[in-house]
């Protein structure tokens, strides 16, 4: 286990903080909810569901344990609903998910959760026990038996598949129908030759979504309640309903469930609408994850709540947050976390009733990088899923600058349409896809979503990290920013960043500076977020590479002067992906990213390193550029960036450039031009013999990392002629040793 990222002295003030953020709004007039996606994976991932593929042998089981458990620790009384998630072309059906869902009025929605499945493993229920809970449902609903019939699959006509009961709620009873007059189809089945049964449509779904509605008549009831058997687990399949008719179906459900003293069943089907009656967590199945949707939280303190419950379940499950590489480098699970806000049900939300606030932010976050690239996740860019705006298209903050100004002229309530599409031409990836943005109006107002009007602003460029408590202060970080623009909107115009954007801020010391001057902004409005509360995160995103310590004597004539000691210390940068040309892949094409790249930071201690030595990587000096230390006083003096080659791939840019790894880095004297400190740097083992599996805890991950800093004695005392090389507009502050033919070592 790693330590914990902050002392009991310090969450008091941070909860202070929250308290504060709080009465901003509040004193503001803004309503904001809050919400989110952490996402988890085993300790030990293996396969492709915990990579890259969305569906998997393992994954459902470790959801239903994870809903259980969260049950059991936080949420006593709430149910498991299994429904359709995300429908993704190119897939067969929908992924599935489960919503745990329970009772704000605090009257347990389920009362025995042993009675819901809580695996993937072979039951031992069977077609009579799904007839058994139809017939008894029924009887309890006080709809007539007649009512139901058996279905069967086309391919299996002589095999009952389970048992359909047509079934809505008027308001104020139950009704049901009775379907065989208008299917007029005999049965085949075995016994009951004379019995007509419901033909189902081919596929694999439950059979509540294969009926033949299409052959009812017109005054048939269309809405059925539907009972089979899969893997050995009576499966429930419940139709769209009100939230007051869904919950009593669910109690109804259970009533029957214990009078015929049944267990391991399955309730799925349709979720009724959102409502502030009914809170809801959901768990997707997401490319390599198990994703969590929070529910709906009104303040941060509730977030951080929820926030530790869902990560204390996960423990005990076996589900973590943290992904160990192969080579020692630690990540958060390759997911997202995306962070959402918006405004409490059945209320306008604040993006609309204070127009300014969505330009505020999407200038804001424009001119401070550090937002876009301090908290995502390894695959950042142009091509990731959350772009910056300016990463997007050329002429996207031009266009932006009119929408802004548009948004702002509007009167309140506005036209909310309208309002939505000011945006969602603009805050898109390259190919137009408005859900790959770092801020997504994705669910603000889109009409063409079945989800998309909720009013909710998605901050995507987010990734999920290992410690709960760090997670939580990025949130509260975001949301103080949120407090600070309701209190004063941002009006600053954009900054035409160019090059610099990615040559400058993928290196730490830039985007801890750009972070600190945030932290300035909002206590200078009055919300007591420290910076320090930061280095935690930034010091997982940016780990320790190694260093060079040095001591330089006191001039020989000053008596009282102490000799004076600086480092050149390195850490791991940022590395954009970039997106190829499309690839033949079978019947179709495919694209990939280049993924060879990677980027280091190198950061002197003091100014007098500058005055005495010159720092080479493969025979090519680096130029450092100066930090601004009066916005952070911890800042080193100076950085530079070494951006290589790490792996020859095939696909990726400039098949011609060879691997550069392992570097030879060399910090040479001005005065001799002699190697007077020198490490290699391995992307890789550096024993060169393969890694068998991932490291097993954190702290082997650590030391394997750390082996990769290799200190090179060999080179100590040689000279050095240092060639003078063009650091280009767009590459001020990063050695790339593509441009600059391979040197012998």
């Amino acid at each position: 286990m790693s330590a914990a990222p902050y002392s009991s002295a310090t969450w008091p003030s941070i909860r202070a903080c929250g308290a504060a953020v709080e009465a901003i709004f509040a004193k503001s007039g803004v309503l904001m909810t809050m919400g989110g996606e952490p996402t988890f994976i085993p300790l030990d991932p293996s396969g492709p569901e915990w990579n890259t593929a969305a569906l998997g042998p393992t994954k459902l089981d470790y959801a239903r344990r994870f809903a259980r458990q969260l049950i059991a620790d936080a949420y006593p009384g709430a149910v498991i609903l299994e429904t359709t998630g995300k429908h993704y072309p190119g897939e067969p059906l929908p992924r599935w998910a489960l919503l745990v869902q329970w009772r704000a009025d605090g009257v347990p929605l389920w009362n025995d959760i042993k009675r819901l499945r809580t695996d993937t493993k072979k039951g031992r229920h069977t077609l009579k026990h799904a007839q058994a809970v139809i017939t008894a449902l029924a009887k309890k609903l006080s709809v007539p038996v007649v009512g139901i019939m058996p279905a069967h699959d086309a391919a299996s006509p002589d095999a009952c598949a389970g048992f359909v009961l047509p079934l809505d709620h008027d308001d104020s009873s139950w009704i049901s129908d009775d379907w065989r007059p208008a299917l007029r189809l005999k049965s085949k089945i075995k016994n009951q030759k004379s019995e007509i049964s419901a033909a189902l449509f081919p596929g694999d779904s439950l059979i509540g979504l294969r009926l033949p509605l299409a052959s009812l008549g017109e005054k048939n009831l269309r809405r059925a309640l539907t009972v089979e058997v899969l893997n050995g687990a009576v499966t429930v399949f419940i139709p769209p309903l009100a939230v007051d008719a869904y919950l009593a179906l669910i109690a109804a459900l259970e009533s029957v469930f214990a009078s015929l003293k049944l267990s391991d069943a399955v309730l799925a089907g349709y979720a009724p609408p959102t409502d502030p009656r009914l809170p809801t967590i959901g768990f997707a199945s997401d490319p390599g994850v198990v994703e969590v949707n929070l529910s709906i939280c009104d303040d941060w303190a509730t977030y951080d709540r929820q926030l530790d419950r869902l990560y204390t379940a996960a423990a005990k499950i076996g589900l973590t947050a943290r992904k160990l590489h192969f080579n020692g480098r630690a990540t958060g699970t390759g997911g997202g976390a995306h962070l959402v806000f918006g405004g409490p049900l059945g209320l306008a939300s604040p993006f609309f009733v204070f127009p300014a606030l969505l330009p505020s932010a999407i200038r804001y976050f424009q001119h401070h990088p550090a937002l876009s690239y301090a908290f995502t996740g390894q695959y950042m860019g142009p091509s990731s899923q959350a772009p910056r705006i300016d990463e997007s298209t050329f002429e996207a903050l031009y266009e932006l600058e009119i929408a802004c100004a548009g948004a702002e002229q509007f009167g309140s309530p506005q036209n909310f349409a309208l309002f939505d599409l000011l945006f969602r031409d603009l805050l898109m990836d390259r190919s137009g896809n408005t859900h790959r943005a770092e801020i997504s109006v994705d669910k603000l107002w889109n009409p063409f979503a079945g989800n998309g009007r909720l009013g909710l602003v998605e901050l995507r460029a987010f990734e999920t990290h290992p410690d709960r408590e760090a997670m939580s202060v990025v949130a509260l970080f975001i949301r103080a920013i949120f407090a600070r623009l309701a209190l004063d909107p941002f009006k600053t115009p954009f900054i035409r960043w160019a090059g610099e954007l990615h040559d400058k801020f993928f290196l730490p010391s830039f985007v801890w500076e750009d972070l600190a001057a945030i932290c300035a902004d909002l206590r200078a409005h009055g919300i007591p977020f420290e910076t320090e509360w930061l280095r935690p995160l930034w010091e997982f995103r940016f780990p320790r590479c190694g260093e060079f310590a040095f001591t330089i004597p006191a001039p020989a004539k000053t008596k009282k002067a102490k000799p004076v000691a600086y480092t050149v210390s390195f850490r791991q940068a940022l590395e954009a992906w970039p997106l190829l040309g499309e690839q033949p892949n079978g019947a179709g094409t495919s694209r990939s990213v280049d993924a060879s790249m990677d980027r280091l930071e190198a950061i002197v201690s003091d100014p007098v390193a500058l005055e005495k030595g010159i720092l080479v990587v493969n025979g090519y000096p680096c130029e450092f550029r100066p930090l601004e230390k009066s916005t952070a006083p911890s800042t080193p003096a100076a950085a530079t960036g070494i951006r290589y080659r790490a792996f020859f791939l095939n696909i990726a840019l400039h098949p011609h450039v060879p691997v550069h790894a392992p570097l030879l880095i060399e910090w040479v004297d001005k005065e001799t031009l002699t190697v007077v400190a020198a490490a290699r740097w391995h992307v890789w083992n550096p024993a060169g013999t393969p890694y068998t599996r991932r490291p097993a805890t954190p702290a082997a991950a650590t030391q394997r990392f750390s082996e990769r800093w290799e200190p090179w004695p060999h080179t100590l005392g040689q000279h050095r002629w240092v060639p003078k090389i063009d650091f280009p507009p767009e590459g001020r502050h990063t050695l790339d040793l593509r441009r600059y033919p391979a040197q012998t070592r």
